[in-house]
């Protein structure tokens, strides 16, 4: 296949409609979860939609980043093995302009999820004090937006440029904007190549600091009396862990419905699970570390952080939920090479990864904010989680509709490539 006609392939691969009535579905969704929301903050109990809100903010933050993440790791190692999933792990960066919007209402919901708010503790009151919280994470998450949206520019311009260049696409506002100030495909990608080469290592540096800084200031200051140095690596680990289940996931669900099964193999899929295998492994040896540490030293302030998540229902059934599905059960099934191989049996375990660990930062946010004898998990919780879900899928659509996933040139490597 040629240069000119893998170009067009990708091309064509672009879906020319959007599914009405899935989008319609979606945005459904996505209306009723924003006004179950909006009437649950003036509620008799306003905890409850806001700590729903920031289970689902910091689950979908977390998925949408490591998409980034993993394109940015795969270009540092030189890998040659899954270009297409490259691509497909960059649309999931098209969330984090949303992700970037949705942190703004957690300010207001601060006295309902921080008791630091309502009670300042002085010893901590340098750190813990309102302006420097909400400053600190926001220009964090600022400058993961910035340098993704980067990522994904300088990875798609060559291409959309050289679409153009042969009127493969028409020249929408959009792509005019892409393609600003082109300069010819070899100076671009030249350009690109050096502009990614540096962004890359920047992400993947900012990354840990950020979601570190997110899991300790979000997270572990619901309460602030409890502590572990290693939370916020054991956080944006386990957000990458999970975007790798959600780059399996969406790579099986498009191979099925834009027909890419030339360019994404079983080998491909064996990569994923090993990768998955991988990242559960490491996963629970940072759960484990933290447990081990808090158990053996008995220290009250931390050991009954752990004894009411694990020991006290109904919050000790969630976090064996979240064991199970979330890091056992997996590591059990990819033990086996056929189970990592068949997309079959992959699909249901990305989903189930997924599941799990929503289950796990539900249990790490709730128990320290609920009061009442029953978990609240109820219908206003399921509609405000696929308000979020539904808003992650559009947006992921959107980009989809715009830009190729086949990333042209590298297609019929993929193929080609010996796993």
């Amino acid at each position: 296949m040629t240069e000119l006609a893998d170009l067009e392939e990708s091309i064509r691969k672009i879906p020319r409609r959007s599914p009405r009535a899935v989008s319609g579905i979606l945005a459904g969704l996505l209306a009723v979860g924003l006004l179950v929301f909006l009437l649950g903050i003036f509620a008799e109990q306003p905890v409850r939609a806001w700590e729903i809100y920031l289970v689902n903010f910091l689950f979908w933050t977390g998925l949408a980043q490591a998409g980034v993440v993993f394109a940015a790791i795969y270009d540092l190692c030189n890998a040659r093995w899954g270009h297409v999933i490259k691509r497909v792990a960059i649309g999931m960066g098209s969330f984090l302009p949303v992700a970037l919007l949705m942190y703004v209402p957690l300010f207001f919901g601060r006295y309902w999820l921080y008791p630091w708010v309502r009670h300042p503790i002085p010893e901590k009151a340098a750190w813990l004090n309102v302006p420097l919280f909400f400053f600190r994470n926001g220009l964090g998450l600022a400058v993961m937006v910035a340098l993704s949206l980067l990522y994904l520019y300088y990875n798609l311009r060559p291409q959309i440029g050289r679409a153009q260049e042969h009127s493969l696409i028409p020249a929408t506002p959009l792509y005019r904007w892409l393609t600003r100030g082109w300069q010819g495909f070899e100076a671009e990608e030249q350009r690109s190549r050096r502009t990614l080469g540096v962004l890359g290592p920047a992400i993947l540096v900012a990354y840990a600091i950020v979601f570190s800084l997110l899991g300790f200031d979000l997270i572990m200051t619901l309460d602030p009396y409890w502590y572990s140095s290693l939370f916020g690596g054991y956080f944006f680990m386990s957000s990458l862990y999970l975007g790798l289940a959600g780059i399996a996931v969406i790579t099986i669900i498009l191979r099925m419905t834009l027909g890419l099964e030339q360019w994404i193999t079983a080998g491909h899929f064996h990569d994923l699970g090993k990768l998955l295998f991988g990242f559960d492994m490491l996963v629970i040896g940072l759960l484990w570390a933290q447990y081990i540490v808090i158990w053996y030293g008995n220290i009250t302030e931390e050991t009954q952080y752990v004894i009411l998540r694990t020991q006290v229902l109904p919050w000790a059934l969630f976090a064996w939920v979240a064991l199970i599905a979330g890091f056992v059960g997996p590591l059990i099934v990819f033990f086996s090479r056929r189970a990592k191989q068949d997309p079959f049996a992959l699909l249901p375990m990305g989903l189930v990864i997924a599941g799990g660990i929503w289950v796990e930062r539900y249990v790490l946010v709730v128990p320290a904010l609920w009061k009442g004898p029953a978990a609240p998990l109820g219908i206003p919780e399921l509609l405000i989680s696929a308000g979020f879900a539904s808003a992650a899928i559009l947006s992921y659509l959107a980009f989809i509709r715009f830009f190729p996933i086949l990333p042209w040139s590298d297609a019929t490597l993929d193929s080609s490539t010996s796993h």
